[in-house]
């Protein structure tokens, strides 16, 4: 499962390619091919961590 971000401002979308959690960022890719799977078992968590890294973000699970 990959991550999909949409900019709550901008409306600008993008998929999440590594989380780097220790620094509180992710990369962004713009190619869905490019994008990370995450397993169904910490994508919750994973989405948790990127809210509080950006808050300016909604965070949807997409599938591949």
């Amino acid at each position: 499962m990959k991550i999909q971000w949409t900019n709550k401002w901008s409306g600008e979308t993008g998929y999440v390619k590594v989380v780097h959690n220790k620094e509180r960022y992710f990369e962004n890719t713009f190619d869905v091919n490019e994008a990370k799977n995450f397993s169904v078992r910490i994508i919750k968590k994973i989405i948790g961590h990127l809210e509080q890294f950006c808050s300016d973000n909604t965070y949807t699970v997409v599938s591949d």
